[in-house]
C-alpha cells in the first residue's frame, strides 16, 4: 500500500512480481455483460500489463500497456481491442472495458476510444482473478493501482467518467 493514490491509498506494483490475488467467486463470472475499471499510474510501459485479469488463460483483461504498448482489453470471448496510443508514464490515467453481448469498448478518461461490435457469452472460470499481474504469463504492471472495479453488466460512458470514480473502498 502508498499514500499516494488517486484518492487515498493504492496499490503499488513493482513490474516484476507483485499482484492481488482474489480468489475465484460465482460473482466474477461475467458470462454476459462486463464492466472492468482502475485508476494507473504506470512508471513502465510495453509488453503486457496486466491491470485486471481473470484466468487461468485469457478469460477476460484489461491491460494497461499490450504488445503495441497501448492499452488492450478482450479475453476468450473475444480478441483484443486496441487504444490508439500509450498511456503516459508517471501520471494518472482511468481505464475501462465494457462489453453488453453487442459491443465491446475501451475508454480512457472517460472517453470511448475504441469499439467494436462484438458477440457471445464471456466463458465461466474457476481461475483466480488478480490485479497488477497474473501467475501465468508474468505480464506484471510497473507503478500504482487504485479504485479497481469489476462489474456483471456494462456501465454507461456517463458512469465510467472519471469523476464519478472517486469511491475509495478499504
Amino acid at each position: 500500500w502508498t499514500t499516494l493514490g488517486k484518492y487515498g491509498n493504492a496499490l503499488s506494483f513493482n513490474g516484476s512480481n507483485a499482484r492481488v490475488t482474489v480468489p475465484d467467486s460465482n460473482s466474477l463470472d461475467l458470462t454476459t455483460a462486463m464492466t472492468l475499471e482502475a485508476w494507473i499510474f504506470p512508471t513502465q510501459g510495453g509488453g503486457w500489463r496486466d491491470l485486471i485479469y481473470k484466468g487461468p488463460e485469457d478469460t477476460y483483461y484489461l491491460e494497461s500497456s499490450s504488445d503495441t504498448g497501448s492499452p488492450a482489453t478482450g479475453g476468450t470471448f473475444a480478441s483484443s481491442l486496441y487504444g490508439p496510443s500509450a498511456l503516459p508514464l508517471n501520471a494518472w490515467s482511468h481505464l475501462a472495458a465494457t462489453y453488453d453481448g453487442q459491443t465491446l469498448r475501451l475508454f480512457r478518461d472517460g472517453v470511448q476510444v475504441a469499439s467494436r461490435a462484438q458477440t457471445g457469452s464471456i466463458a465461466v472460470s474457476a481461475g483466480a482473478l488478480t490485479i497488477g499481474g497474473d501467475a501465468l504469463f508474468g505480464q506484471h504492471v510497473a507503478g500504482r493501482i487504485d479504485e479497481v472495479r469489476v462489474y456483471n453488466t456494462a456501465l454507461t460512458a456517463a458512469q465510467l467518467h472519471p469523476q464519478l470514480a472517486v469511491r475509495d473502498v478499504q
